[in-house]
């Protein structure tokens, strides 16, 4: 009994420390969310649902929410899978990151939020309701993802600035969901997937994209890139990126920045080790970046100097070119003018002659 309290009592400092109930900006919102744990919460103190379900068990599961304004307010619920962003965390929201194909089980499938929408007089509560089904099918591991609340109006303020040229920021809650049918460790596993030169916000980049197969969060994450040209020992790129975070079974996009260096074309291997809590995994990857691939994206890098040499040498030459004609020139023209002037004094000696 000890032993499965120790066990239950680590899981949840673990999940606690990652997962969580969050605003996205707290000064902003408009209302306030309690979370209504339930029996089978497997961590007591925390504010996020972390739910212990048989197979194919349904359950409903609430947070209250509380109009914090003088004005009526009507909520979005909305239910996502936990996916792991560019820059090593996790998010719990509607993104364009992808999960990874061993994920057996999304957690939108199986939280769906009674209501489409939640209405909220001024300064009352309501309950937002999510009913939950376990799925049928045996598992060891943990289903990630969030509630998120969102206030419509906001939304709607949101769309009309994107209209015109102010900005704003979208207001929201995001509340933890874990739902898992044992509380067994598991041993985190990582693959590499495909590295290709790519752009992140119009600049250069090396994107390895790491998997993480496992259902269990990788936490402290530090991974370490290097790469060099093919056969070589000198390190053309590098990138280490510390603190970060992967949700289970999802991928991350490492990108390895190139900081205004221009892509060049060839062969090249990649070099990358990844650490976690003692786990540690190292990948070696031969792959290619053609010319006509490296200038487009080249030619698309805002922090890529336009190199003018060849402009500047054109013109170097073309200046050399035209003080060498100018010499010629003025050479020439002295010199004929010399010859009329000797012909001119031998015709003036011949006629002195005669």
């Amino acid at each position: 009994m000890k032993r499965q309290n120790l066990v239950l009592a680590t899981l949840a400092l673990i999940l606690g420390m990652f997962v969580w109930l969050r605003p996205a900006a707290a000064s902003e919102l408009t209302f306030g969310v309690e979370t209504n744990l339930p029996d089978n919460q497997v961590a007591k103190d925390v504010n996020y649902f972390d739910l212990k379900l048989a197979p194919g068990t349904q359950q409903t599961i609430s947070a209250t929410v509380t109009n914090l304004t003088d004005k009526a307010v009507k909520l979005k619920p909305e239910v996502n899978a936990a996916t792991t962003n560019i820059n090593g965390v996790v998010e719990y929201t509607k993104t364009k990151a992808k999960a990874d194909t061993t994920l057996r089980y999304s957690l939108a499938d199986y939280v769906k939020p009674e209501q489409a929408t939640v209405d909220i007089p001024a300064h009352q509560q309501r309950q937002v309701k999510l009913n939950v089904t376990m799925p049928a099918g045996h598992f060891n591991g943990i289903i990630a993802g969030g509630l998120r609340l969102q206030d419509v109006n906001a939304i709607a303020a949101q769309k009309k600035a994107k209209k015109g040229t102010t900005v704003q920021n979208q207001y929201a809650y995001v509340i933890g969901i874990v739902l898992h049918q044992n509380t067994k460790t598991m041993t985190p596993q990582m693959k590499l997937g495909q590295v290709k030169a790519s752009q992140s916000n119009y600049r250069n980049v090396i994107n390895a994209t790491l998997r993480n197969v496992t259902a269990t969060y990788i936490n402290q994450l530090t991974v370490k890139a290097k790469i060099y040209p093919r056969g070589s020992e000198k390190v053309k790129y590098q990138q280490t990126n510390k603190g970060m975070q992967m949700a289970p079974n999802s991928q991350l996009v490492f990108p390895v920045r190139l900081n205004g260096q221009p892509l060049k074309a060839g062969k090249y291997t990649m070099d990358l080790v990844s650490t976690s809590k003692g786990h540690k995994w190292h990948f070696k990857r031969n792959f290619e970046i053609d010319g006509q691939r490296a200038a487009k994206l080249n030619k698309r890098d805002v922090t890529i100097k336009p190199d003018y040499t060849w402009l500047y040498t054109l013109i170097g030459v073309i200046i050399l070119l035209a003080l060498i004609g100018g010499f010629w020139f003025y050479s020439r023209r002295k010199l004929k003018a010399k010859e009329r002037e000797n012909a001119a004094l031998r015709a003036e000696l011949d006629k002195h002659k005669h």
